[in-house]
């Protein structure tokens, strides 16, 4: 038995911007997010390199050093 192979066509695009409105749309608020996004890591690694690597101590109480507490005797039998 032979086969037909009958291959579809591919299916056109649903939506395409001959315009390209969509595309200048994307690139103005593209331009604004990725300035503010560098701004930010600018300043982020700046904070990194620019401080002190030694953290003022922190005044926090040591812990009381809690003993086991014994188990009370038995009573002695008479």
């Amino acid at each position: 038995m032979a086969e037909s192979r009958h291959e579809e066509p591919a299916p056109a695009p649903v939506f395409v911007d001959q315009s390209g409105l969509r595309s200048r749309l994307f690139r103005r608020f593209g331009w604004p997010v990725s300035v503010v996004g560098a701004i930010l890591a600018a300043a982020m690694g700046s904070s990194l390199i620019g401080m002190q690597s030694d953290a003022p101590a922190m005044e926090i109480p040591p812990k009381p050093a809690y003993l086991p507490t014994r188990a009370p005797l038995p009573p002695s039998l008479p």
